[in-house]
């Protein structure tokens, strides 16, 4: 009786610790910027009404609007990795902090009935290699 009872006891306690173990984060952090981002995106905001641009090479990150921006550098830049909606989403931040940029990835805008591969900013901006100020975001890609 005793080892029926040592065996649940341990069974219990395995079970416990796998059910309860914390789990492994769906996210990765890197110092250099995707391949296919880089460069200078540019995105109308329909709900403010004013342009946004990101411009991104290997190791660094600057976005300005409205003749303000802010520029990460170096190892002062975090690429984080994230995946939301079967979509790779990337944010960039200040490293060692929690504070982040908007998310993007890549998608499809439409635009003049035609569809283009673009940056979509938080589901609701598209930003494009040149200025483009009126497109369509399908549903698919209009997640935050």
């Amino acid at each position: 009786m005793k080892h029926i009872r040592l065996g649940l006891a341990t069974l219990s306690l395995g079970l416990g610790v796998f059910l309860f173990a914390p789990q492994q984060a769906n996210a990765m952090i890197t110092h250099t910027t995707p391949r296919a981002m880089r460069g200078t995106w540019y995105g109308y905001d329909k709900e403010y009404e004013f342009w946004e641009r990101i411009h991104v090479t290997k190791h660094s990150f600057r976005y300005s609007s409205g003749g303000q921006g802010d520029t990460l550098r170096g190892r002062h830049l975090s690429v984080v990795y994230g995946h939301s909606h079967a979509h790779t989403t990337v944010a960039f931040q200040m490293t060692g902090h929690f504070g982040a940029t908007d998310s993007y990835h890549f998608g499809k805008a439409k635009v003049h009935g035609h569809y283009h591969t673009a940056l979509i900013q938080d589901g609701l901006t598209a930003m494009f290699h040149k200025h483009v100020k009126h497109y369509y975001i399908p549903r698919g890609y209009q997640f935050i």
